[in-house]
């Protein structure tokens, strides 16, 4: 706004300057014509009077006279000294004639002066007198005769200007026209790039604030600040928008988790009514261990013992993370029912660098990769198979890999079965390595788990567990005692 006002108000100055400008170059003309009729005029009085002294001094020869004679000389040298003297201001006719005034002047001085350094009584003394007076004339034709030139050229000058003086009215009414365009096509403007934007944002208001937040932005014209709050209120719309989606995103995510509670409700029940069946699992390999002891069948014995307490490990948990030492627990438990499976044939290693009870993973983890890599990496293995389990720790994050040289996986294969994990963690519909992925990128936001193989030279499963403090440990179930 400043802007466009001093935009108009820089228009409105122009017009008055233009006009000032041209009433100062007409007065400065006028006055210019009027010095220069009266340097003419005072060239005339002041030889005049310069006469008038000299015949006074003659006659008298008193000291007054002859004071008056020399302030009459110098008011004549004075008045010649003003008249302009320029061949492209005066023209040749009137440079001329003040040449010629000038020139004579300057002999009669030198005529005068010797005639003052004469006698009464030299012979001579009066013809110089009367050839002083002649010189006297003569300065006076030649003034008036430049005073005439003077007249004659201004009047033409002076005709020029007063028509000048007839277009005035025209130009300042031309200048009037100016301005008044200029100051419309100002308030023109400001009314497109102010005016019209705000009743524009004035009536979007209204429509979001009925709920219409799918009106299309409003379109930003400038750089200035109606254009920096069009811009801004564009942002404020979307941001608003986003605000509505995200609130009804929370709400579907509200109206599924209590179907997931409700779900979760009825699975507790079921988990209840099933509770019988662990019950009578363990009963039963109670009694089939106590057999097995009192027909001296040891291997027997502790297989179903590894057995039982490989269910029950599975079992009893319910927490989301266990330390690592009841992962092994567990982990023990199958690897011995598996190297009794291989006949041997394929080793285990385990390069513990952590403290098993301080560290944290999801329950239910090295299992499923430890039986992947039986099942598929290490199926066709007769001997010299190894799956290798190494677990360190690099500042709050724990890292676990587990690696078996078995046949490995070509890139393809690699590919299929990660864009497999990726949609069982869309769907939720998948165990194995899919619920394994599922678990970690719930529980450790920033936790990963990668899979690398090579054909021929077998698979490595890396996870990178950030560990937090732990939680307050959850009760675990009753069974019956250890086998």
């Amino acid at each position: 706004m400043r802007s466009w006002l001093a935009g108009i108000l820089g228009v409105v100055v122009l017009s008055l300057g233009i006009a000032a400008a041209v009433g100062q170059w007409t007065s400065n003309a006028f006055d210019t014509l009027l010095a220069d009729n009266a340097a003419c005029y005072t060239v005339q009085d002041a030889l005049k009077a310069e006469t008038y002294a000299f015949a006074r001094c003659v006659r008298e020869g008193s000291q007054e006279s002859r004071e008056d004679y020399a302030a009459a000389c110098a008011a004549t040298r004075a008045s010649l000294a003003a008249l302009p003297f320029d061949y492209a201001q005066l023209g040749a006719d009137r440079y001329a004639r003040t040449w010629n005034l000038l020139q004579g002047y300057a002999g009669y001085a030198e005529a005068r002066d010797a005639f003052w350094q004469m006698a009464q009584t030299d012979p001579g003394y009066v013809t110089r007198m009367y050839q002083v007076m002649e010189w006297q004339d003569y300065l006076s034709q030649y003034a008036l005769r430049l005073t005439q030139a003077t007249l004659e050229q201004e009047s033409v000058l002076y005709h020029q200007k007063a028509n000048w003086l007839g277009r005035l009215p025209w130009l300042y009414l031309v200048i009037l026209a100016v301005t008044a365009a200029g100051v419309f096509a100002i308030l023109r403007q400001l009314l497109t790039t102010a005016v019209r934007p705000l009743l524009e944002l004035v009536r979007t208001s209204r429509s979001i604030a009925q709920g219409q937040l799918d009106v299309p932005d409003l379109p930003v014209r400038s750089t200035d600040e109606v254009g920096q709050l069009t811009g801004t209120f564009n942002q404020m719309k979307h941001a608003m928008a986003a605000s509505q989606a995200a609130r009804e995103a929370l709400h579907r995510e509200e109206v599924r988790n209590l179907a997931l509670e409700r779900d979760l409700e009825h699975t507790r029940l079921e988990v209840l009514k099933s509770q019988v069946n662990p019950h009578f699992l363990f009963n039963t390999l109670n009694m089939i261990s106590c057999m097995a002891r009192l027909e001296d069948a040891a291997d027997t014995d502790r297989m179903i013992v590894r057995l039982g307490s490989l269910f029950r490990h599975n079992l009893r948990t319910k927490q989301q993370e266990i330390t690592l030492e009841e992962e092994l627990e567990g982990l023990d438990d199958y690897l011995y029912l598996q190297q009794l499976r291989f006949d041997g044939s394929i080793t285990v290693k385990k390069q513990i660098e952590v403290d098993p009870a301080a560290v944290r993973l999801p329950s239910f983890t090295l299992q499923p990769i430890v039986e992947n890599a039986f099942s598929h990496g290490l199926k066709s293995c007769e001997e010299g198979g190894e799956v290798t389990l190494h677990v360190w720790q690099e500042g709050d994050v724990l890292h676990l890999t587990v690696s078996d040289n078995g046949k490995g996986m070509t890139e393809e294969e690699l590919a299929a079965l990660q864009e497999k994990i990726a949609q069982s963690e869309q769907t939720g519909r998948s165990i194995g390595l899919g619920n394994i992925s599922r678990r970690v990128a719930m529980l450790y936001p920033d936790g990963a788990m990668k899979i690398e193989s090579r054909p021929g030279q077998g698979t490595t499963v890396r996870f990178d567990l950030p560990q937090t403090p732990p939680q307050k440990p959850e009760e675990k179930e009753a069974f019956p005692d250890e086998v």
